[in-house]
């Protein structure tokens, strides 16, 4: 497929200095849409030269360039001005975007060069809810957020005091957006996709993209079974992501119009989902924690959980759906042996003969689960998530699951995951919501 290619630029000292930009993935799949590429993304820290050279150097290399961060009221945000710079363009001051400031925040006249927490004091404004909450205790100048490049469209901010611009020069566009994930999202939407899609004349409906979801292979595992799917839609762009124990499938398509391309995605998504069959649990925004709460609302059953090695990851992933509480009724995390013992009826010669972490305990687990919050189904987790405590015989990373459901069958299986204690308890949490699903359904 052609793809247009983008560049990104994500500013911010703290992006070079350990912070990690997750952001990539957000604009990737928002520019996809609209016939995209992100070529390259650049982090750069808050230098007014380096931030102009880098915004030079992409509108050079790609036909859409955005950047992201470095508009906020304090003495570090320059992008604007790295932006007027780059472009050989003065910045003007806006009255009129003077006037949607002094009206969302109820100012009479705007604070240059203020203390955020005397402004706070002076209009009114709690942290996180204006321009105070913004700054923290740092020197603001809110009149520097009324430059405009000269001959940029404003986009207004729904959740913040920094207005996106958007330039044109020839066939090149530069975008620039606020930091804020709850800034620049709403007014990407909104606002930035149709200007994009108006200068590029890109027609509504003719780039179409699809995630298709995967639990239960790895990302190697996912694409060898995808390969042949790949090789025969060749007009297709794809993109594989890998996840704890899950994987992530994009591919767009590009047709004379939507109908078109919507006979395209379809015939790839039916030929993927041949080869990956039941390993595809949903697509788009759609996770495995949402999927099992549909599964159980739609049978009307109730489900429990008994953790170990998790901490309680496994519950907190369940009730991060909303409306989680209609059919999750609890869990224990029963970290110790005394707990399992106690609180769940796990046998003493159950942990005495086979060890906490088994198959064995893992069914006891599960089934005192069960009992304890009268549920239809529950799940029990216990293994070993490291970086000590693994034998020869019990390796860190080794998990055993159980589910047991209606009408007393219990299930067991038993998954082996490296690299951090974060990502094993990850990997345990996924496989569990996978067994959940792959059994209710």
């Amino acid at each position: 497929m052609d793809f247009k290619k983008a560049e990104l630029i994500c500013t911010g000292s703290e992006l070079i200095s350990g912070k990690i930009n997750r952001y990539v993935p957000l604009f990737s799949g928002r520019l996809g849409e609209l016939g995209f590429r992100i070529a390259r993304e650049h982090s750069v820290g808050d230098d007014l030269n380096a931030v102009a050279g880098m915004i030079k150097c992409a509108l050079k290399n790609a036909d859409l360039v955005l950047t992201c961060g470095g508009l906020g009221a304090t003495f570090d945000d320059v992008t604007r001005q790295a932006a007027a710079l780059a472009l050989g363009r003065r910045l003007a001051y806006s009255k009129y975007a003077e006037q949607i400031l002094k009206a969302d925040y109820g100012m009479k006249e705007l604070p240059a060069n203020a203390c955020a927490g005397a402004v706070s004091k002076a209009y009114g404004h709690s942290a996180g809810g204006g321009p105070a909450g913004l700054f923290g205790g740092q020197t603001a100048n809110f009149k520097n957020q009324c430059l405009i490049i000269d001959g940029a469209k404003m986009a207004k901010n729904a959740n913040g005091t920094a207005f996106g611009q958007i330039v044109t020069s020839g066939r090149k566009m530069l975008v620039i957006l606020p930091g804020p994930r709850n800034e620049w999202e709403p007014m990407f939407d909104a606002f930035i996709s149709d200007e994009i899609r108006e200068f590029f004349k890109v027609k509504e409906g003719t780039v179409k993209t699809l995630r298709l979801k995967i639990a239960g292979l790895w990302e190697a595992q996912a694409e060898t079974l995808l390969r042949p799917v790949m090789r025969k839609f060749k007009h297709a762009d794809y993109t594989i992501l890998a996840g704890p124990y899950t994987a992530e499938f994009s591919f767009t398509v590009k047709g004379k119009n939507a109908r078109a391309s919507s006979k395209k995605i379809s015939a790839i998504e039916k030929a993927c989902r041949r080869v990956l069959k039941d390993s595809v649990y949903g697509s788009g925004d759609e996770t495995l924690e949402g999927t099992v709460g549909r599964l159980l609302e739609a049978k009307g059953a109730t489900l429990s959980a008994a953790e170990s090695c998790t901490g309680g990851a496994l519950g907190s992933a369940l009730t991060d759906v909303p409306g989680s509480s209609g059919y999750f009724m609890g869990g224990v995390t029963a970290y110790s042996n005394r707990v399992k013992e106690r609180l769940l009826g796990v046998g003493r010669k159950t942990i005495l003969k086979h060890g906490a972490v088994s198959g064995e305990c893992a069914a006891e687990m599960a089934e005192g689960a069960k009992r304890l919050f009268k549920t239809d189904y529950a799940v029990a987790v216990t293994g070993i998530a490291g970086p000590g405590g693994g034998t020869e015989e019990k390796p860190v990373g080794l998990v055993h699951f159980a589910v047991t459901g209606p009408g007393g069958k219990t299930r067991r299986f038993t998954g082996n995951f490296r690299r951090t204690r974060t990502f094993i308890k990850r990997c345990a949490v996924n496989a569990a919501l996978d067994a959940l699903r792959k059994i209710i359904q």
